[in-house]
């Protein structure tokens, strides 16, 4: 194992989860810009330059510039759970919240199926700006909260399912580390990571947040080290394993939802980070996946979501399998927009997570599609030894 990775600094470098935020003062000031936009009207007036206009920032210049912008503009959305009690301990969104969401996004945007999308992508179609509704995991709240408002406003949407997950019901390896945090008893825990390591848990919030570091560790690990690493922290600190029971979804919940306009893509078989991989678990992570979704819904899958889904946690090897595979997309959670010069393979999305005002939400979106997003370089192999951790909350667990 690398010696350069600890503890320290992975807590340095994951954020406080989102269920617990700490605002900065230049995040008060950003909240309160996009409160007094929005009840403005202001955000009315910009959102009607969303599909011609980019805004860029000059080298060397802190005054953005807009500048034309000739291609059309597809936005792809990225939820996980929509609910508030139990399992998992990352996601929290009222579903209240969500159901205001999407009559924001119904009034507002065209929302067209991810099928839809990537066939537009594809042919260059010149329409007004253009979003896509996801899900990561399949968390079974989905089924009891989220689909009802999405059949009620008649908004398609994609899931991404685990295949583990669907085989046996129940939650995946990350939820088992923070149920396992969560019901830990005392006040501190010794972890090893790099090195033994001693975290304070003396809060729901800082419980959240040692979890958060230990899963942002885990994910950097070859696959196998992690997979020992979880079994042998769970000889420990066993997990709830009654919580983590039937908090997924079904397949007769998934085939109805199927049958009512809900599409579904692959999530790999036990949500690893596709960059840690060998070759040969690959093809199952992947490849067998999708076979196992195929079969049980008797409808082709062509739509693939990266685990957690940042450049560190994709690869070069993964796409050209996904390439070979014919899949037809697969989504990152690389914020941005999307263009027809975006590649299929390395989508972009915008992570909703748990925010609750709706000026903030209208506001990342107009932001979403005002900015000018160079695309982010997929890595090679050999550019992995050393993983960089990107957390900025815990809803980055897709």
């Amino acid at each position: 194992m690398r010696s350069d990775l600890s503890a320290k600094t992975a807590t340095e470098r994951a954020a406080a989860p989102s269920s617990f935020p700490r605002l900065s003062f230049r995040q008060k000031c950003k909240r309160l810009l996009a409160e007094s936009l929005f009840h403005s009207r202001s955000l009315q007036f910009l959102r009607h330059w969303e599909g011609s206009l980019a805004l860029r920032f000059e080298r060397g210049s802190r005054v953005p510039q807009f500048r034309r912008f000739t291609r059309s503009k597809f936005g792809i959305l990225c939820y996980h759970r929509v609910g508030t009690e139990g399992a998992p301990y990352h996601s929290r969104l009222d579903p209240r919240i969500f159901d205001a969401q999407l009559s924001y996004l119904k009034r507002n945007y065209r929302l067209v199926p991810l099928s839809q999308m990537c066939q537009e992508l594809q042919d260059d179609s010149a329409v007004p700006p253009t979003l896509a509704i996801t899900f990561d995991d399949g968390y079974r709240d989905l089924y009891t909260h989220a689909f009802p408002t999405l059949r009620r406003l008649q908004v398609p949407a994609t899931i991404y399912l685990i295949g583990e997950c669907m085989r046996t019901g129940i939650a995946p390896w990350y939820d088992r580390v923070f149920s396992a945090i969560h019901s830990a008893p005392g006040t501190t825990l010794e972890v090893c990571l790099e090195t033994p390591q001693i975290f304070k848990i003396d809060s729901p919030e800082s419980r959240s947040l040692v979890a958060w570091t230990i899963v942002c560790y885990l994910r950097s690990l070859p696959d196998e080290d992690r997979r020992e690493w979880c079994t042998n922290f769970e000889r420990c600190h066993p997990a709830r394993e009654e919580e983590l029971q039937n908090c997924m979804l079904d397949w007769a919940e998934v085939r109805e939802m199927s049958q009512a306009g809900i599409s579904f893509g692959a999530h790999t078989w036990t949500h690893p980070s596709v960059s840690r991989l060998s070759t040969e678990a690959m093809d199952r992570e992947l490849g067998e996946t999708r076979a196992f979704l195929e079969a049980a819904l008797q409808t082709e899958i062509g739509d693939f979501a990266y685990p957690f889904g940042k450049p560190e946690d994709c690869s070069a090897l993964a796409e050209s399998f996904l390439s070979r595979s014919k899949y037809r997309s697969a989504v990152t959670t690389s914020e941005g927009i999307n263009t027809s010069a975006t590649h299929p393979l390395r989508l972009r999305r915008l992570q909703i997570g748990e925010e609750t005002s709706l000026p903030m939400f209208a506001f990342a979106l107009t932001k979403m599609f005002l900015e000018s997003i160079d695309g982010a370089p997929f890595q090679t192999r050999e550019s992995i030894e050393t993983p960089r951790h990107i957390g900025k909350s815990v809803r980055e667990l897709n």
